[in-house]
């Protein structure tokens, strides 16, 4: 309970703008808990270029050939 009084005093002394600031940090704070679980990996894509009779490498430098366009 002493730490909320602290708190409370502190807050109290703060400028209107400064409580505008302390309220996006407090968000912040109450959000940085909220770690939401990880996906399962989809790999559905597997397999789709299979029909592609090109090598990694000429894949490569075709993509590399295309961004110097």
């Amino acid at each position: 309970m002493r730490t909320i009084k602290n708190i409370e005093t502190k807050i109290n002394q703060l400028s209107p703008g400064m409580l505008g600031e302390l309220d996006h940090y407090l968000d912040y704070l109450l959000n940085k808990r909220n770690v939401r679980k990880p996906k399962k990996l989809k790999q559905n894509w597997a397999g789709g270029l299979k029909d592609i009779k090109l090598t990694s490498i000429e894949l490569q430098k075709l993509a590399l050939h295309w961004r110097q366009k």
